[in-house]
């Protein structure tokens, strides 16, 4: 080759006539794409998070070319991540790669073909005769402009045709990439990426009995695939937790609640995930059977269920006591209802619960009766789990301060009396909760507090059925 372009020169060729020998020696030495399909699929194994991200890991079979060829790895989604793709094969060598997402579109194919031939089916108006004419696309950049014979029109007078897709364009997503391998025949290509578009979350159903201090949860897995991308027979596993990415693409229990847990991953016929597993700082969850998965799908799985888990209901009013004065009086406010659930085998669950959104629900004489929604947080075994329904219709309170008192320029002293009424016919356990300044301190008060943070306090009040209960306080704040 060296020989033959010294020759060249030695002809005497011209710059522009070498540049041309360049170019077609170039064209010449391109390989055409080999095609490797979504139908060369083997295996494909799904890792999905909470956050709108999966990892996904696939083989596929083909016939590979000995030496230099291009790979065209067709049905891929269109948001994959293309910094994260990774190709892999016993004798391949990736020299190097790019993903083409540039899909066929009405837009594009015009904005492909401008200077170029097209065609035109007129249709005529009585008899209804299609004829084929041939036009040259002039411009569409404020809207389509045609040469047709010794005219031109701007206004497309009928269907236009396209021969072929122009060169740059492509029907689906493709990773491209140029390989170089030690020998041909049947191979098998290794390929991993991350991509947004697969998520999932936990959908609960709580049915709580009419004692209210127990109820039967279940929870659905929701996969949902928004990657323009099937996926049948994978391999499925579930994150629950976030990673962190850089890229561009979120009550004390009684004796009488001890139970034996019932908590379980169901059997197969119950449920389809496995038990989770504890995975670099994540739980993670395993479909016990491939699954499959359209484009653009919705899927519901079984996750757990677990039966008679003991809860403790209240009522709780946030934000009514404070330390700074203000209003004279506040009020009345309504209760907002609460569900607090001990996640221990000591209550009948004891699993890592990955977060959601649980729906509670109450027979009654018409069948059942929906009381509210909460989101539920990842919570681990050993933590407690809170669930707000809503406000309680019977159960408000009046808050005012009778004093505040400057002790100094930087202490003060301010009491506060709260009157909480239960209308219902049956007595209720009623929560206060307040957030006082640094530098607090409780002086006095009629029901002894419980600190739940350095600064959040809460009382924890009986109030009598049909009656009211005051809690009463005074509190010192130095700066």
């Amino acid at each position: 080759m060296n020989g033959f372009m010294n020759s060249a020169r030695r002809a005497g060729l011209s710059g522009v006539a070498s540049g041309v020998f360049v170019t077609a020696l170039t064209a010449a030495s391109v390989a055409a794409e080999v095609k490797i399909g979504e139908d060369a699929r083997s295996s494909v194994a799904l890792t999905v998070y909470n956050q709108d991200l999966a990892l996904i890991s696939e083989t596929r079979r083909f016939e590979l070319p000995n030496g230099q060829s291009k790979l065209a790895i067709e049905g891929l989604p269109a948001n994959l991540l293309p910094q994260t793709a990774r190709i892999g094969g016993d004798g391949l060598r990736v020299l190097e790669q790019s993903f083409d997402a540039n899909l066929v579109s009405q837009q594009r194919l015009l904005e492909a073909s401008v200077g170029q031939e097209i065609r035109v089916i007129r249709t005529h108006p009585t008899t209804g005769e299609e004829t084929l004419v041939t036009a040259r696309l002039i411009s569409i950049s404020h809207g389509i402009v045609l040469q047709i014979g010794d005219r031109v029109e701007t206004s497309v007078p009928g269907r236009l045709v396209f021969d072929r897709i122009p060169e740059g364009l492509r029907e689906n997503p493709t990773l491209l990439a140029q390989v170089e391998s030690e020998a041909g025949g049947p191979s098998e290509l290794a390929l991993r990426y991350l991509t947004g578009g697969l998520s999932w979350s936990a959908d609960y159903v709580a049915e709580l009995n009419e004692a209210e201090d127990r109820l039967d949860l279940s929870a659905m897995v929701t996969l949902r695939n928004n990657t323009g991308s099937a996926f049948d027979n994978a391999t499925l596993r579930l994150v629950a937790g976030q990673v962190n990415l850089q890229s561009s693409l979120p009550q004390p229990s009684s004796p009488a609640m001890t139970m034996r847990s019932q908590a379980k991953f169901a059997s197969p016929a119950e449920a389809d995930m496995s038990a989770p597993r504890s995975a670099g700082d994540r739980y993670v969850y395993d479909l016990a059977r491939p699954v499959v998965i359209g484009a653009r799908e919705t899927k519901q799985i079984s996750l757990l269920s677990a039966d008679g888990v003991a809860v403790l209901k209240t009522y709780r009013f946030d934000g009514l006591a404070n330390a700074h004065g203000g209003a004279n009086e506040v009020g009345p406010v309504n209760a907002a209802v609460t569900l607090e659930i001990e996640n221990g085998e000591e209550t009948g669950l004891g699993l890592p619960l990955p977060a959601g959104i649980v729906r509670v629900y109450q027979p009654d004489q018409a069948g059942s009766l929906f009381l509210g929604e909460d989101h539920l947080n990842h919570t681990p075994e050993g933590e407690k789990a809170e669930l707000r329904l809503g406000d309680a219709f019977d159960i408000t309170a009046r808050a005012k301060h009778t004093a505040v008192d400057r002790i100094s320029r930087d202490t003060y002293e301010s009491e506060q009396e709260i009157v909480i009424e239960n209308a219902k016919d049956e007595a209720v356990n009623v929560e206060v909760a307040g957030f006082f300044p640094q530098g607090w301190k409780m002086l006095k008060e009629t029901s002894v507090h419980e600190k739940e943070t350095a600064n959040q306090v809460v009382w924890k009040l009986e109030v009598p059925a049909g009656g009211s209960t005051t809690l009463t306080y005074r509190v010192r704040v130095s700066r």
